[in-house]
């Protein structure tokens, strides 16, 4: 009885160890569709639809055509509470290269970020699932955030004047961009009337 015992221990430890080695969980990587990251600054690293940061601003491949647009962002990996931030919203295109796209959206024109983590609007932890919609059927233009199927109170957008892509500013942190229904995970959220981003008509090749 003492050497089953013993034997029973061992195997626990065992697999205790293993379970104490064992390699990080991996998150799979989404499979981007027509609508994809577009432009991006130098210190990002897009892969797919991930975006790790690095700081600076990365745009969809597509302006919002459509009267209502939703999307959502993954949160996959977050260095630190305070090191890191995400800025969810919109933005005017610049050239490849710009200065801007090393800036936080806000500080240039025609640009509007809802802050997570870093002090803002609301934490920011790993697994977060962040919504968010353009709405240009109204005036002023209105952008709607949402953290994990809750609103975020955040001031309102100002000076969104004309074309906007779907923009986010990364500092140290790592998400998926679900610009796709397929890849949506809190889909509840989304307002009636919304939709996921369309392709430009010059795009789909009419």
């Amino acid at each position: 009885a003492a050497a089953a015992a013993a034997a029973a221990t061992k195997a626990k430890e065992t697999r205790q160890s293993q379970q104490d080695h064992a390699p990080p969980k991996t998150v799979r990587q989404l499979r981007p569709g027509a609508v994809c990251v577009g432009l991006h600054a130098a210190g990002l690293q897009v892969s797919g639809l991930r975006v790790t940061g690095g700081t600076g601003r990365c745009l969809a491949n597509v302006a919002v055509v459509q009267d209502r647009a939703y999307w959502e962002v993954h949160v996959v990996e977050v260095g630190g509470e305070l090191a890191s931030r995400l800025q969810v919203g919109m933005s005017a295109h610049h050239p490849a290269g710009s200065d801007v796209l090393e800036q936080e959206m806000g500080t240039s024109t025609r640009s509007y970020g809802v802050q997570f983590g870093g002090g803002g609007e609301a934490p920011l932890r790993e697994g977060d699932v962040i919504s968010a919609t353009y709405d240009q059927s109204v005036f002023p233009v209105s952008v709607s955030v949402w953290r994990n199927g809750l609103p975020v109170a955040a001031p309102l957008p100002r000076g969104l004047k004309g074309e906007q892509w779907p923009a986010l500013f990364l500092a140290g942190c790592t998400v998926d961009w679900a610009l796709g229904e397929e890849h949506w995970k809190s889909a509840s959220t989304c307002p009636t009337g919304f939709s996921a981003l369309m392709q430009s008509r010059g795009l789909i090749g009419d």
